[in-house]
């Protein structure tokens, strides 16, 4: 008779973290293989996904994501001498530049958004319309905090009393 395994189950965000980390890899393995070999996962993690349609002062970027604005400019110079993004005079602030995307950025997430449309169409073949609604319902609740105890708490408790 074989052993019982007795691995605990993943936890949520364990579980959570590892669907994100494929997810990245997939899509840099995506765009590697769609000619923007020279992009890497912190690119993606780090800019791309911090910056505004009308672009991104650097600083902004880098509080968004959580690094110093040394880092996020050695970032910035690399995706601008690879011609995914030109920083720009701020529309706003003449004094102060934006960062925004190069013809080349413009076309890499396009590649992006048609392999994010495959994703989720293959995520519906694999669990179905209903099912993958409510994840995306249930972790939509999560993210906008109404499931972390501190939104909605006056509500429970004058529902308690």
């Amino acid at each position: 008779m074989p052993a019982e395994d007795t691995t605990p189950a993943p936890s949520l965000p364990q579980l959570i973290a590892q669907a994100f980390a494929r997810l990245m890899d997939d899509l840099v393995r995506h765009l590697v293989e769609s000619g923007y070999d020279d992009l890497r996962p912190t690119h993606c993690l780090n800019v791309f996904r911090f910056m505004d349609c009308g672009g991104t002062r650097p600083t902004t970027l880098a509080r968004r994501a959580g690094m110093t604005p040394q880092a996020m400019g050695e970032l910035v110079s690399y995706l601008e001498r690879h011609d995914y993004v030109r920083r720009v005079p701020d529309p706003t602030d003449g004094r102060g530049r934006v960062v925004v995307y190069a013809d080349r950025g413009m076309r890499a997430a396009e590649v992006a958004t048609k392999y994010f449309a495959d994703l989720e169409s293959r995520w519906v073949d694999a669990l179905g319309d209903d099912r993958l609604a409510d994840v995306k319902s249930a972790l939509a609740r999560i993210a906008g905090g109404s499931c972390d105890g501190t939104t909605g708490a006056g509500t429970a408790k004058a529902a308690a009393s």
